[in-house]
């Protein structure tokens, strides 16, 4: 059970201005976050992290949720900028159409639930995972602080 929004007051509701502008304009619904660079932060602020996500699923322990995600890396491309592979790897399919006066043919694409979309909407397109496996929690990638205290540039 979730409980009804309308019977909490609107002075117990927080203003939720701090995590939907840390998501800015995106449409995301969810925050994805790489278990390895998780495990590469100071073992205070994972601990610190790991009460917050204990804090977080007590307070909603109460309203059903999904039993698990699948997240997959990509990126999100206009699709009449991606390459027929691209296309493909989206699951979008060209449709050439032939323009209202018949003359011209005119690029429809079309997204695998089967709506035609604009050549300049985003498609995601799936790619490799540029955030090495965590390995059992063997993996380790310095944080920026890190490097900067060993005066190593990102990337060396």
């Amino acid at each position: 059970m979730q409980g009804d929004p309308r019977q909490v007051p609107y002075d117990m509701r927080p203003h939720r201005d701090a995590v939907h502008a840390w998501f800015s304009l995106s449409y995301s619904n969810y925050a994805v976050l790489p278990r390895t660079l998780l495990q590469s932060m100071p073992d205070e602020w994972q601990k610190r992290f790991v009460e917050l996500l204990e804090e977080l699923h007590t307070e909603f322990a109460h309203v059903e949720q999904a039993d698990g995600y699948e997240v997959t890396a990509g990126s999100w491309l206009y699709a009449n900028e991606c390459s027929s592979a691209q296309l493909k790897a989206a699951g979008v399919k060209i449709v050439e159409t032939d323009d209202e006066d018949g003359t011209d043919d005119e690029t429809c694409y079309v997204n695998r639930d089967g709506d035609e979309i604009d050549g300049h909407q985003y498609v995601f397109v799936p790619g490799t995972e540029p955030i090495p496996h965590y390995s059992r929690g063997r993996t380790y990638v310095p944080p920026a602080s890190v490097l900067k205290t060993l005066r190593i540039e990102p990337g060396e």
